[in-house]
């Protein structure tokens, strides 16, 4: 993969970051090539093949209605295209995972995935529901940085603090569904997931009361989104994230989220 892929890339944006009166997203001089550059050796072989139609591009350079490669769980073949939309959307079951008292993130499990897919799904949502664990604690509970390493892991610790230091928690319910294991080569692996943060408030750590100026990512559009992570496989035979990215409206991988 050449420079003018990964000129197409997005920089990865912990976007929920955004408090009340803070920025929207973190911005990090440099970043976009080094996470570019990361993931693509994450994938070791993912820019050929099939998987070189997708990989972490969430600019929309995937036409609507195109397809996404998943893989028989093992690197060792590409797997079968999976079109993206209502069949790639499509749910197992639905689980209401608690964070805190008052938020909770329902998870929509997707089917039809072998014992390593079922480990990648889990990471990625075990990732997103302990780190609102760690908003709603106010950075007391840190498991959700066992599951993060690199660059995932210094962004990750970046938007709790973010929290913690303007004194802020939230309330509501978070969603995540269409989680799809986008490709598997060898040890590296990306995992795509929807993600509504629509029914997410944010609060007044101290108090528990709504802030009266709730940030533009708590409503449509930008509360809708898609969320990727880069993640591999260590030497311990634990899977964690190295990198995150993600595409938000009017990008057009973030419209396959829509509802």
């Amino acid at each position: 993969m050449g420079k003018a892929a990964t000129d197409r890339w997005r920089p990865y944006r912990y976007r929920q970051n955004a408090g009340s009166t803070g920025n929207r997203v973190i911005s990090v001089v440099g970043m976009r090539m080094r996470v570019a550059l990361a993931a693509v050796a994450l994938l070791g072989t993912g820019c050929s093949g099939a998987g070189a139609d997708r990989p972490f591009t969430p600019g929309g350079d995937l036409p609507s209605g195109g397809t996404g490669t998943v893989s028989a769980g093992d690197g060792s073949a590409e797997g079968t295209p999976t079109p993206l939309g209502a069949r790639a959307l499509s749910a197992e079951s639905v689980q209401t995972v608690p964070v805190a008292p008052g938020m909770n993130v329902s998870v929509e499990w997707p089917s039809g995935l072998d014992a390593t897919q079922q480990a990648l799904a889990k990471v990625f949502v075990d990732g997103y529901v302990s780190s609102w664990k760690a908003v709603t604690s106010q950075g007391q509970d840190t498991a959700y940085l066992a599951g993060v390493e690199d660059q995932a892991s210094r962004d990750a610790y970046g938007w709790v603090r973010g929290f913690v230091d303007r004194r802020e928690s939230v309330t509501g319910l978070a969603k995540l569904y269409g989680v799809r294991i986008a490709s598997v080569s060898g040890r590296g692996a990306e995992v795509d997931a929807c993600v509504d943060e629509s029914g997410v408030r944010v609060t007044e750590a101290d108090t528990g009361r709504p802030m009266e100026s709730q940030p533009a990512w708590t409503r449509r559009p930008a509360a809708v989104y898609l969320q990727i992570a880069a993640v591999r496989k260590g030497d311990d035979g634990v899977y964690r994230i190295k990198a995150y990215l993600h595409a938000s409206y009017p990008q057009q991988r973030a419209k396959e989220c829509r509802r």
